[in-house]
């Protein structure tokens, strides 16, 4: 089971990956392992998955903040949730395999989603904090930052799928979730796997060798499974 943060981390990433304008943006989490080949791939004039590229969104693991220390807990009373935004320009706004979706346009959007969203694990809704949107200092990248905080502590949080397991008969690869009733979708490119960005399991597989393959496990009501990560 993740931490409270890294659940509230990953419903604020669902939020966004749910409203058609993100359908072409990589949204990323900062406690996957290899976030900085993923960051490179969503920045570079490729994509092998065939999408498109040059801008990307990172929601950086909450920090907790304590607002009456003299006080006995509960110590996650605020928590400060950080969208980031890092639009590498030529290749975004190349016509034909960039998102052409302006960063400062991306982190407006990301505000309007995220302030007053109501998370499962908070106990009252996240608002925006002074300044919101922030001109970030990287050199390479035009970036910005979308700050925000809850307005209490964490509630209890929703049971989180169980990460897949897999399971190599004669060369075909085969997935399982104890979670009932949950999909699982995969990736063999070594991207994050969503709904929105994998492929639905539904029989066992060939991927051939020198592949990367990534699952998670989806199911209504529940937090998103961890990932299971195969390289064949």
């Amino acid at each position: 089971m993740s931490s409270v943060l890294t659940q509230l981390q990953q419903q604020c990433a669902d939020r966004l990956l749910a409203d058609p304008l993100f359908a072409n943006v990589t949204v990323l989490t900062e406690r996957i392992a290899d976030i900085q080949s993923e960051i490179e791939r969503a920045l570079g004039p490729l994509n092998e998955a065939g999408g498109k590229t040059g801008i990307v969104v990172i929601v950086v693991t909450p920090t907790a903040n304590v607002n009456f220390g003299n006080v006995f807990g509960p110590f996650l009373d605020e928590i400060k949730i950080v969208a980031r935004v890092i639009e590498n320009v030529p290749v975004n706004q190349d016509a034909g395999t960039g998102t052409n979706i302006p960063a400062a346009q991306l982190a407006e959007k990301i505000c309007n989603l995220l302030h007053h969203f109501q998370p499962d694990s908070a106990t009252g809704p996240i608002v925006a904090v002074k300044p919101t949107i922030a001109l970030g200092n990287d050199p390479r990248f035009l970036s910005y930052d979308c700050v925000f905080r809850t307005s209490g502590g964490l509630s209890t949080i929703l049971p989180q799928a169980a990460t897949p397991t897999a399971a190599l008969s004669l060369g075909n690869y085969s997935f399982a979730c104890s979670t009932p009733g949950a999909a699982i979708f995969y990736t063999l490119d070594g991207s994050s796997a969503s709904p929105r960005n994998g492929t639905l399991y539904t029989t066992p597989f060939h991927p051939g060798f020198g592949v990367t393959i990534k699952s998670r496990a989806w199911l209504a009501g529940y937090l998103t499974s961890e990932t299971l990560t195969i390289n064949t």
